[in-house]
């Protein structure tokens, strides 16, 4: 180029194209009676963002004043620096623009001219990929015949990106765009690549009717994640299913490659894995609960917040979610501790007990428990005789600020010695009832009836020491039944266990 004045315009080549290095060049139209173009400007896209040029920056008047290359990272992602023909400019301005997503780079090319962008994950950012397990009508419920597990499979799929995407420190992906679009289960697997999580979505099937337990299928060596413990707790909760849920593995031949080609292709790419079997489509009560879009909204709800508590997403303008109340139990242990038990609250990372003497008593904390999974307490050292009334909340710490669920429901329990556990034999015209020592029993009392709904009635007290009582002179061939019960006094008052079971023999 002989003269700065000399006339030139620039051709953006700009590549717009799936896979990180594919180039297909298009060109800006020049106007009428222009010479061509003496350099090109190229874009090389790369993941994790979009790189485009200002087309109004490359005009006769304009491009000596510098060329303005945009660079706007997708979601979860930042941009690191920008690359001129593999180098790292010399010079840049760059800075956001009004939308305070992009970034904007002015550039001098001199010469041909390829752009590209290096984008890195934001710190805090979750990144989850979601698997439809099945594309178009297959898998038909043999029970419902209007069920098909990849109908179910979609919608679910769909509806949990869509709760997942609530939170604001999320990226969602699905591994198909269209349902009627099939994919290797392989490929589903690795298309997770530098995603935190690989979840692939089913319902179960086998021979028999009944059974109706979920099933979270995982990567060897992780049956006892945390995510996949709170993950099955959730779909047992919400569709309240009769059986347990249940952590599997399933291993090749060579017990170390995943048998699933989805976990296989995930843990190649080095994502955390899992399989969910939303219980059996076999099962006539699952299939139609499945069947229902607002049953599959509430299940995406769920799973979305204990996806969310694992990772420690949030809403915007909440600290946390929301906890939900658990319920409690109590049980007598012995005659001066009780046995507290609750349900897991999903997103608890603890539980707070309180007692009182009476109901609507002051209540005082009693225990922290420390711990979400933890799901028992043992209180100890209590009067016996006496009622306490128990209520339990859990909480979640965030940001330095402690959450609390609403109180469960007040429980109640009179502290008593355990009720004997016991055991029978017959003799010739008498029949032995036998126990094991209660602790902190006083003494005992044994009870008969002749029908074992009857009227029981007490037939003898014994000492402390006793652990047998043998009831003579009864009649040769007749039935007779039993129950124990062990007392202790307290400020000379009697308080007794719960009866034994009850037991039965007939006299020789």
């Amino acid at each position: 180029m002989k003269y700065a004045a000399r006339m030139f315009s620039l051709v953006i080549c700009v590549v717009m194209v799936a896979t990180m290095f594919s180039f297909a060049p298009g060109v800006f139209a020049a106007e009428s009676g222009e010479e061509p173009a003496e350099y090109q400007i190229s874009v090389i896209p790369s993941a994790g963002g979009t790189v485009s040029v200002d087309p109004e920056t490359v005009t006769e008047e304009t491009a000596a004043k510098g060329v303005k290359v945009i660079v706007t990272p997708d979601k979860g992602y930042g941009v690191s620096s920008i690359k001129i023909n593999g180098e790292a400019p010399d010079t840049t301005v760059s800075g956001p623009i009004s939308s305070g997503s992009s970034f904007v780079w002015t550039i001098y090319p001199q010469e041909d001219t390829n752009v590209q962008a290096v984008f890195h994950k934001s710190n805090g950012y979750v990144f989850v990929m979601l698997d439809a397990g099945h594309y178009g009508n297959v898998n038909r419920s043999p029970v419902l015949k209007s069920y098909y597990e990849s109908q179910m499979t979609w919608k679910l799929q769909n509806y949990l990106k869509q709760e997942l995407e609530e939170y604001t420190n999320v990226v969602v992906d699905t591994t198909r765009s269209s349902q009627s679009k099939d994919m290797g289960v392989y490929e589903r697997g690795t298309s997770s690549k530098g995603y935190d999580l690989f979840l692939s979505l089913h319902s179960n099937a086998t021979s028999s009717k009944s059974t109706d337990y979920p099933l979270i299928i995982t990567q060897k060596g992780n049956t006892k994640d945390a995510l996949a413990v709170m993950l099955g707790q959730t779909i047992e909760s919400v569709m309240d299913t009769r059986q347990d849920y249940q952590i599997w593995q399933r291993l090749n031949k060579d017990n170390k490659t995943e048998y699933y080609g989805v976990l296989r292709g995930s843990k190649s790419v080095g994502t955390k894995g899992m399989i969910l079997e939303h219980s059996f489509h076999t099962n006539l009560t699952a299939a139609k609960w499945l069947s229902s879009n607002s049953n599959l909204k509430k299940m995406a709800e769920a799973e979305a917040a204990a996806i969310a508590v694992y990772y420690g997403l949030s809403k915007e303008g909440s600290s946390t979610i929301p906890l939900k109340k658990t319920s409690l139990r109590i049980y007598n242990t012995d005659y001066r501790t009780l046995t507290l038990k609750w349900g897991k609250s999903v997103g608890a990372q603890g539980y707070v007990i309180y007692r009182s003497r009476t109901k609507n008593g002051t209540y005082k904390r009693v225990k922290t428990v420390k711990s979400g999974s933890t799901l028992k307490f043992i209180n100890r050292k209590l009067t016996c005789g006496t009622t306490y009334y128990y209520k339990i909340r859990a909480y979640r710490k965030f940001g330095g600020t402690t959450r609390y669920s609403n109180d469960s429901a007040v429980k109640a329990m009179k502290v008593r010695p355990a009720k004997p556990s016991v055991g029978i034999r017959s003799g010739k015209r008498k029949i032995t009832v036998k126990w094991k020592k209660v602790t902190g029993a006083t003494g005992y009392v044994v009870y008969r009836a002749k029908k074992k709904n009857g009227k029981y009635k007490k037939i003898r007290t014994l000492k402390r020491s006793a652990r047998s009582y043998t009831n003579t002179g009864i009649k040769k061939g007749k039935r007779y039944y039993y129950k124990v019960r062990a007392y202790r006094k307290v400020k000379g008052k009697r308080i007794y266990s719960e009866y034994s079971r009850t037991i039965n023999r007939k006299a020789k």
